[in-house]
């Protein structure tokens, strides 16, 4: 789907309304941790000079997103006919500061200890076999006090009625075989995964895609889709 991975009509208009909650997720919680100057809240430019590695940034609808508030991205994806795609959307703006890497987190956190402020990992932990690794190579490449954000699918049986059976075999929201359930991962284990690796989870909370209308809503309810927010300890 590279060729429509930007039609925000097209197969991937879920990750384009994601944005919608993703976004200030990011913003809100670098504010409230300190990153992010509270004073800056509703200026355009509130990410500027902030480090962001984003792990699976696709084509980059989220990349561009953060972008736009002035953070310097670093993204990374397997695929390097996805990352074309992002590169020929960015084309030509002016002093983006955005790099992206065909790379694996694994590789990229040999090299990279302790330089990003925030690590970004949107709906891609529910695609990764080596979880564990995942994560702690995404923790690696944090700065102490930076913060990882991860949206995901849980592990229930809502999550496979509404991620499996109804989005890929009803719907047709996104292509069949797209998720395995069994890769689905609840919250508890992330935090848990993440307090062993010196991090401390400071939210939880739902997200529902309400797709008659295209739209994400945070929901009190974590039983399908979540964001999990947590910051590297600073010892």
């Amino acid at each position: 789907f590279s060729n429509e991975w930007w039609d925000p009509n097209g197969p991937m208009k879920g990750l384009h309304a994601y944005n919608q909650i993703r976004v200030p997720l990011i913003r809100d919680g670098l504010i409230s941790t300190g990153v992010v100057n509270e004073q800056n809240f509703n200026k355009s430019n509130v990410l500027e000079g902030i480090k962001i590695l984003e792990v699976g940034c696709g084509a980059g609808i989220l990349t561009e997103s953060l972008l736009k508030l002035k953070a310097n991205v670093t993204a990374l994806d397997p695929s390097e006919t996805l990352l074309e795609t992002a590169r020929n959307h960015l084309g030509n703006i002016e002093n983006h500061v955005i790099e992206y890497a065909c790379e694996t987190i694994e590789d990229h956190a040999l090299k990279n200890k302790e330089k990003y402020d925030a690590v970004v990992a949107s709906e891609v932990l529910e695609h990764v076999v080596d979880q564990k690794s995942f994560l702690m190579s995404c923790v690696e490449t944090l700065k102490p006090g930076g913060s990882i954000f991860v949206t995901t699918f849980n592990k229930t049986q809502a999550s496979w009625l509404a991620g499996i059976i109804v989005a890929e075999h009803i719907l047709n929201l996104v292509p069949k075989n797209t998720h395995d359930w069994n890769l689905f991962i609840s919250p508890a284990e992330v935090e848990k995964i993440l307090k062993d690796l010196n991090c401390s989870t400071i939210l939880v909370h739902g997200m529902r895609y309400e797709f008659w209308r295209n739209t994400c809503v945070w929901s009190s309810y974590t039983g399908v889709n979540y964001a999990l927010h947590a910051v590297k300890n600073e010892n």
